[in-house]
């Protein structure tokens, strides 16, 4: 029996080494196509965007940005007539400028200058790898340096610095205002990532697999549950786990329709693994005790993508931080509704704007 079982447990070991080495393999010559629609699904995206995306302003322009040889960044800015400072948009995970252009307009119709930036890995920035619709992150300290070289770069001396970020970019903003010195007067984090909800599995559990399979060379695999665009099925119109808004669920999904360059859809194993190591620092008050700008904070109470306990810890532990919490909304709280996209944005300027006159 003794011999039975150890045959069994060799054999076992042998079948996981060899479904970790196809694996292995696969992913090094992976092939990427985007997935194309039909005609009618086409057609149907176009009519459910129908009024429901703000065009740029004329005065928009479009940029790029080089952080470094090789890597290249697209970004934009609006100028404001006798601008009371710069705001530095930062979307949430797969976010793009286009999806954003109604807050960054009604920002500058404030009286700011805007710039606007797409990271590493999304929109149509540089993507790192050769399925440039996985997400991927090759650290959020890089993310957090690019972040701030760009800050510097679109900065004018003698005017204030803002920042309003989203998600995934109030985590990288964070990361930058604790580890790279930059000069802002005020932060609006809109329903921060500072830790990702892993609904009914063990943080702890997703963390540590994170670890492992990315230790083992399977860092770019899709994560469990994660998939190349688009949803299944395809619709337009119904609410979802991000959106209870059926009128707006599917504006993302029916823009990455309509332009596959756009397109990045569901994490991978090195996305999860840098996103979990990262949160461990920004869990840490010692780590950002360097922050002590006013931070206004924006959570969700039907959150079920970032945990909306942490991020009103993590605002507790900062020197001055404050929350505005909004029972009803879910994550995606910047198309849920309107309204109250628009109070957000009307807290986040009178926030900038209290933080001014406390600077003079």
């Amino acid at each position: 029996m003794s011999t039975f079982l150890k045959r069994g447990a060799q054999a076992f070991l042998a079948l996981l080494l060899l479904i970790w080495l196809i694996t292995l393999v696969m992913l090094k010559f992976e092939q990427h196509e985007y997935t194309q629609i039909t005609d009618e699904q086409r057609a149907q995206a176009v009519a459910y965007l129908d009024g429901k995306v703000t065009p740029a302003p004329t005065n928009w322009s479009f940029e790029s940005f080089t952080p470094e040889d090789g890597v290249t960044l697209r970004t934009g800015v609006i100028d404001a007539v006798n601008a009371k400072g710069t705001v530095i948009f930062v979307p949430g995970f797969t976010g793009t400028i286009e999806m954003s252009m109604e807050t960054i307009s009604k920002l500058n119709l404030a009286g700011f200058r805007v710039a606007a930036i797409e990271y590493r890995g999304q929109g149509k920035s540089y993507r790192p790898l050769s399925n440039p619709e996985k997400g991927y992150v090759e650290g959020f300290r890089l993310l957090g340096e690019d972040l701030a070289k760009f800050a510097r770069h679109v900065k004018r001396d003698g005017e204030p610095l803002f920042f309003f970020s989203v998600s995934k970019g109030a985590h990288i903003t964070m990361r930058m205002a604790a580890e790279q010195g930059i000069d802002a007067t005020a932060f609006a984090l809109v329903v921060p990532m500072i830790e990702i909800n892993t609904g009914e599995l063990s943080y702890s559990l997703v963390k540590n697999l994170a670890q492992t399979l990315n230790a083992i060379g399977l860092g770019s695999m899709y994560a469990p549950g994660s998939a190349q665009w688009p949803p299944q099925p395809l619709v337009f119109g119904a609410a979802n786990g991000c959106n209870s808004n059926p009128e707006t669920a599917q504006v993302q999904s029916a823009i990455f329709a309509l332009d596959e360059t756009l397109r990045t859809r569901g994490a991978t194993i090195k996305w999860l693994k840098e996103t979990t190591d990262s949160t461990q620092k920004l869990r840490n008050p010692s780590f950002m005790k360097a922050l002590t700008q006013p931070v206004k904070v924006f959570t969700a109470g039907d959150d079920r993508l970032v945990k909306t306990d942490v991020a009103t810890e993590f605002c507790s532990n900062l020197a001055n931080c404050e929350v505005t919490h909004f029972e009803e909304a879910r994550h995606c709280i910047n198309r849920e509704s309107p309204e109250r996209m628009d109070q957000i944005i009307q807290e986040s300027i009178a926030h900038y704007e209290k933080a001014l006159t406390a600077n003079f």
